[in-house]
């Protein structure tokens, strides 16, 4: 079983190459990745309101802010701000990529749809377009690696550490306000386990499932948890 794996996850890689020398998208990953910019999630798969329920609610906590500030790190192709700028019409969002390929397309989308509430970056970093903060970030399945959840392989080092997520997640802090909101969804790490989670407490969200695993410690190992419903915190 885990050769047949092994076999898939090069098989995936190879689809993964060849589309990296045929599309724009893929054209444009690997000028990022030359440029020696901070990489995470390698695919750039993503579709409109992919979270209702997450973003439902997540509105429904900051309906009472005038003018929130909104981030989407990690956008792709622009699927998400736009569906955000539905759900939280009152917010300005920004929206900020590695892949510029990826940029230019939300670009294109954002200009078509006229939605002057969205602004766009091309960075490897959370803080490109902030001024004093968010009131919400939404880091949604970026601090991931295909691989991982194809092979499960007992550490994850080659691929993404823990130290990694760690890292991220500490920028991501940086930019968001006393009493804003951290979503971060699709990890294969657990925010808990990093210190900077002392600052935040976790909002429950029961109408959301759980993220499903794998998911890996800060020693890099797989941990037995299959799930984990944490993904939701707010700064103190």
């Amino acid at each position: 079983m885990r050769n047949r794996l092994k076999r898939f996850a090069r098989l995936v890689a190879f689809v993964r190459f060849a589309r990296a020398l045929a599309t724009p998208l893929g054209r444009g990953w690997l000028r990022a990745s030359r440029r020696g910019a901070l990489l995470f999630q390698p695919a750039t798969v993503t579709r409109l309101d992919r979270h209702p329920a997450l973003f439902a609610l997540v509105a429904a906590r900051l309906v009472e802010v005038a003018a929130p500030r909104v981030l989407s790190f990690g956008c792709s192709t622009g699927e998400e701000p736009v569906t955000l700028a539905r759900y939280l019409p009152h917010a300005r969002i920004d929206a900020i990529d590695a892949n510029p390929a990826c940029i230019a397309q939300a670009r294109r989308t954002v200009d078509r749809l006229e939605l002057g509430q969205i602004a766009l970056a091309c960075a490897d970093t959370p803080d490109a377009l902030v001024v004093d903060g968010y009131d919400a970030v939404f880091c949604l399945s970026v601090l991931r690696h295909g691989d991982l959840e194809v092979l499960r392989p007992e550490r994850c080092t080659g691929l993404m550490a823990f130290a990694q997520f760690a890292a991220a997640v500490e920028m991501l802090d940086r930019c968001v306000r006393p009493g804003g909101l951290l979503i971060l969804w699709g990890c294969h790490f657990r925010f808990t386990d990093t210190h900077i989670s002392a600052c935040y407490r976790t909002v429950e969200m029961p109408r959301v499932k759980p993220q499903p695993g794998p998911f890996y410690g800060p020693d890099d190992r797989l941990l037995p948890e299959g799930r984990y419903a944490a993904f939701v915190f707010m700064k103190r």
